[in-house]
């Protein structure tokens, strides 16, 4: 990604982005064998039985966004049916989230590609907003009309359908401008890890959330070829994770493809009545200094309590206070930019972003569990007890004004010299 332009003014903002995923495939496999592990050491002598840790193998990026920090996008991640990217756009960081429809599995259609597809169109969709000025912000609902007509433009051969949610914050002003189509929501966590926001599930009714979606035309099994013979055009992200970028056409952004993408006015999907971008819900917060924001796909909040977050958050972010006032080892120095991030505070935001998928993955596996999944479907007149086994996605977003951050550092540095 270009680094921002000599002579303009710095941001304003700081931020963090800690990203975890883990596929249902993934998780119920090890959850397997660590039962099988459990099982096995509970036949052991009591004096010689071990504690067998719960740590499914959940990935987990981290990476700082501020002044001066080099910023590498992501486009698509190998999820299951979940994909995320985040890109970089003059003085915003634009990230987000798709969830492919499970449903699509049983017509032969793996919607895992569409998803990362999705995801893919949107991280080159950011990367190409044009912005007049440095602190200009990006329009997270024209980033996905974009990515998504895109997709339709360049007919890939990726069908199915997929929840979204893009987000775009602006480091100029802490301004965080989001859209949201379907029940991938997030939450918005003041300074205290107190939710001062979350969003709520876009929902035709119980368990049919609004999505994007592609169709296979009558000649769907000529496509499916086409789409096994694509195979070694797509690229692939992890064993078995298949997906496609935009046209070279697309990217370079041609008059002709720039024109043939804004004229998509998705009419023939409204006649279908299928839900477009134009359906997602649009909302604006302003960012305080050390607010957090956790978005996901339904895979976290079908399974963990937005206070069951707030807690998470809480132990995670006084370790990483206590971390940032601690005397500097010998031959390290403290600083509060992104860009030089100490690598404990790195490891324990991951470690947050981790603990957050973690506990969707061990609240999933208890049939006993009143999961908020459990208590929608009973307001909706089903029965359902337990957790609902699902991908999870979750993106985290610490929020830090430059200038307090810088405050905060040299405070603490001048305590410390008292000591």
């Amino acid at each position: 990604m270009p680094s921002l332009l000599s002579g303009a003014l710095a941001p304003q903002f700081q931020a963090v982005l800690a990203s975890a995923w883990i596929s249902k495939r993934s998780a119920a496999k090890y959850v397997k064998e660590y039962v099988e592990r459990v099982q096995a050491e509970a036949k052991r002598e009591a004096g010689s039985r071990e504690a067998i840790t719960f740590a499914p193998p959940i990935q987990v990026q981290v990476l700082g966004v501020g002044a001066g920090a080099r910023h590498e996008a992501l486009d698509a991640v190998d999820g299951g049916e979940d994909s995320l990217f985040h890109a970089r756009v003059k003085q915003n960081l634009v990230y987000g989230v798709a969830d492919g429809v499970g449903g699509w599995n049983e017509s032969g259609i793996d919607p895992s590609v569409f998803s990362r597809s999705l995801t893919a169109y949107a991280a080159a969709a950011a990367e190409g907003t044009f912005l007049l000025h440095d602190s200009d912000e990006a329009d997270p609902k024209d980033i996905m009309r974009r990515a998504y007509a895109a997709m339709r433009r360049d007919r890939i051969p990726a069908f199915g359908s997929a929840t979204a949610l893009v987000m775009s914050l602006s480091l100029a002003s802490g301004r965080l401008r989001t859209a949201q189509l379907g029940d991938s929501t997030y939450v918005v966590l003041d300074a205290r890890q107190r939710a001062k926001f979350a969003s709520a599930e876009q929902q035709h009714g119980f368990n049919t959330p609004y999505q994007l979606t592609i169709l296979p035309d009558p000649g769907y099994e000529q496509q499916q070829q086409r789409q096994q013979q694509s195979d070694d055009d797509a690229t692939p992200e992890g064993e078995g994770a298949r997906y496609f970028r935009p046209t070279a056409e697309t990217t370079a952004g041609s008059e002709a493809a720039r024109a043939e993408i804004d004229r998509d006015d998705f009419a023939d999907l409204v006649r279908a009545r299928l839900d477009t971008p134009g359906d997602a819900r649009e909302a604006t917060h302003a960012l305080a200094h050390n607010d957090l924001v956790v978005a996901a796909t339904d895979g976290l909040f079908d399974n963990v309590r937005v206070d069951e977050v707030e807690k998470l958050a809480d132990r995670f972010m006084q370790a990483i206070g206590k971390v940032q006032h601690a005397t500097p080892a010998k031959g390290t120095a403290a600083s509060s930019s992104s860009s030089s991030m100490p690598a404990t505070v790195a490891d324990l935001f991951g470690g947050l972003a981790y603990a957050v998928a973690a506990q969707a993955v061990g609240n999933y596996i208890q049939r006993d569990l009143r999961s908020p999944f459990a208590e929608r479907a009973k307001l909706a007149g089903y029965s359902f007890t337990g957790g609902k086994p699902d991908d999870v996605t979750v993106m985290l977003a610490w929020v830090r004004e430059a200038a307090k951050a810088e405050a905060e550092t040299k405070a603490a540095a001048e305590q410390r010299a008292k000591l």
